[in-house]
């Protein structure tokens, strides 16, 4: 089948999940990249922040494609995630479990509240998530496993999980919408209609298209440039995490933009989920990445939180002064629609263009709002 027909489909997945949850495109195309790349990721936030009805429904929206849940609490046995033994053959000896329908047998896998697991499961996760084997009994066993979306209401403390915690290349904080706008149009939206649903086949396409890509000196020096200004800043990695951002990351994101090579200035946004593992460097890891290979993305992104800021403003405003300050935001917003659509005018590739209509589109959204509220148009 066509490379192209096939990230069609997954935008069109994409663009069904970002309008079935809102405020949450971070967070869709890091699960997205995830997938392509063959990685973990990890989401830590507040309960109700959608972390598992995103997973879910992603999960259903790829045909063949195994899926395993589970919720972790410090009661959770190894036979709920790796099956039970085989009685059969426990009677002559043989310590084997019957994996069926469990995570060992699983292309996708959801394990909530992952680091309340006990030490015998976290220790079995690091085989399979890391190395992709499952011992049972005397035999080790490859298995299928993708990706594994771990989730946590907070981040692990204890020495013990931060192995665990270091499997997951993507990382993402996921909180409740922000915008008055978007929290209406959740309470009265229709959930959109399904997609054509991936297969299981397309999908490995995706991925043994990501494993071709090879890294060139170019990107290896851009990312030699981004480690030696996060160590400036007191941040570092490991070379696994590094070369698992040049050899899958990277790779992942390139081909769902439809390229065969990675162009570091279109496919570097996604860094900024990857590079850090205390969460007071998120802010910083992320102006890092946008100045050093994306600062284009950094002057959109400034510009969205500055229009944010402006609208929320706005519709917090005494119903007396409603009009004056709604009139002066709506002018502002417009002027922050004009400064992106000059990115647009100046070309790009076509995620580069696609990334910059879609910050249009926010400031649409929130040109709307401030109207509706504070003008009544």
């Amino acid at each position: 089948m066509n490379q192209q027909h096939i990230i069609d489909k997954v935008n069109a997945i994409r663009t069904h999940l970002t309008t079935s949850f809102f405020e949450r495109e971070d967070v869709i195309d890091g699960l997205l990249t995830a997938l392509v790349a063959r990685q973990h990721i990890l989401l830590i936030g507040l309960p109700g922040s959608a972390k598992s009805a995103i997973t879910d429904e992603l999960s259903q929206l790829i045909d063949g494609y195994k899926y395993f849940e589970w919720l972790m609490t410090k009661f959770t046995t190894p036979e709920e995630l790796f099956g039970p033994y085989d009685l059969q053959k426990l009677k002559v000896g043989v310590y084997e479990r019957i994996t069926t329908g469990k995570l060992p047998e699983a292309h996708f896998g959801y394990l909530d509240e992952v680091f309340k697991a006990s030490s015998a499961i976290l220790n079995a996760l690091l085989k399979i998530a890391n190395e992709r084997v499952f011992y049972n009994g005397t035999n080790a066993v490859r298995v299928p496993l993708g990706t594994l979306v771990g989730t946590s209401n907070e981040f692990p403390e204890e020495e013990e999980l931060q192995a665990v915690y270091d499997r997951f290349v993507f990382r993402f904080q996921p909180g409740y919408i922000r915008e008055e706008h978007n929290f209406i149009a959740m309470l009265t939206s229709p959930r959109p209609a399904r997609p054509n649903l991936l297969t299981l086949h397309e999908l490995q396409q995706l991925q043994q298209a990501a494993k071709l890509i090879k890294i060139d000196r170019s990107v290896a020096e851009a990312l030699l440039n981004l480690k030696n200004d996060l160590i400036q800043e007191g941040i570092t990695l490991s070379d696994r995490r590094w070369r698992q951002i040049a050899t899958d990351v990277l790779p992942a994101r390139a081909v769902l933009a439809g390229r065969d090579h990675i162009i570091i200035e279109e496919d570097a946004e996604i860094l900024q989920h990857t590079l850090w593992d205390d969460p007071s460097q998120v802010a910083k890891v992320a102006s890092i990445v946008r100045k050093r290979l994306d600062p284009v993305a950094g002057q959109i992104a400034e510009l969205i939180e500055d229009a944010r800021d402006i609208a929320n403003n706005a519709m917090k405003a005494n119903e007396d002064q409603a009009v004056q300050v709604g009139t002066e935001a709506v002018k502002k917003l417009k002027h922050i629609k004009q400064e992106i659509q000059a990115f647009k005018t100046a070309g790009g590739s076509p995620s580069k263009i696609a990334r910059i209509e879609e910050a249009e589109l926010k400031v649409d959204a929130l040109l709307k709002g401030v109207m509706s509220k504070c003008l009544g148009i």
